[in-house]
């Protein structure tokens, strides 16, 4: 679907929608009648969906192509700026896009509207934050700034964390299931993963002595991870997880005793 074509000189720019960010971008392409190599795209809004994964608001997505008077995507030149046409064609002609520069492209516009996407969650907590983005090919890392940090992290991360859930399913959203979202704020990330070393540590020692086995608190996915590389070594200890959703847990047993 078309959402909206403004013209431009020998080309149009126009932003479209779909179900996927990739039905979106599909979508714009045949309108505009070029290939992903001859255009410049920007994902504007992840797809959101509601009860039952019936779509809510379709992705949108903005498309430019090669070539345009527009040197910046929703930005017009004046007459004077125009770049030669001719010339940019030219040059265009001889240069292809990969699909890695494609995928590249839509991760850099892919983490600002995720970042955004917090932004606007943490807003609704009555939380400020501003915030940087690192990417590389498989993780958004979203460092947050705010005034008010121990409200940003809550009680044991529960906070921070559960914004960091939202976000990994906003990005899920746009079929981009390879890309994991983490959030951080002055460094809370590193200083909770020694924690997590000093109580598995903890843990590993008291199972050893006791030979009794230990069960922590419920933990996010990310969080048991580490406390198994944490133990992945030990000779005495083996640690496992059981349970279900936000219940699951870390085990930390003897080597003696196997899980069922």
């Amino acid at each position: 679907m078309v959402a909206e074509i403004k013209q431009g000189g020998q080309q149009d720019m126009a932003t479209f929608t779909g179900k996927t960010v990739a039905e979106a971008i599909e979508n714009g392409l045949v309108t505009l009648k070029v290939t992903k190599n001859e255009a410049n795209i920007k994902v504007i809004n992840a797809p959101k969906t509601g009860l039952f994964g019936r779509v809510r608001k379709e992705a949108e997505v903005e498309i430019v192509p090669i070539g345009s008077q527009y040197h910046l995507i929703g930005e017009e030149q004046s007459a004077d700026e125009a770049p030669n046409l001719e010339s940019t064609n030219t040059v265009n002609e001889n240069e292809t896009m990969s699909d890695d520069q494609v995928r590249s492209m839509l991760i850099s516009s892919l983490s600002h509207a995720t970042a955004e996407y917090v932004k606007d969650l943490a807003a609704k907590r009555d939380i400020i934050v501003s915030y940087e983005i690192k990417t590389t090919a498989n993780q958004f890392l979203i460092d947050l700034s705010t005034t008010n940090e121990s409200q940003l992290i809550g009680t044991r991360g529960t906070t921070i964390n559960e914004l960091q859930e939202q976000a990994n399913q906003f990005v899920q959203q746009a079929k981009l299931d390879d890309i994991d979202v983490v959030l951080d704020t002055k460094d809370y990330r590193a200083k909770r993963s020694e924690i997590l070393k000093k109580v598995a540590e903890r843990a590993a020692k008291e199972v050893a002595n006791s030979e009794e086995s230990v069960y922590f608190d419920p933990m996010p996915e990310f969080e048991r991870v580490q406390i198994h590389e944490f133990l992945k070594d030990n000779k005495k200890v083996r640690s496992y997880s059981e349970g279900k959703g936000k219940q699951r847990v870390v085990v930390v047993a003897p080597r003696t005793k196997l899980s069922d």
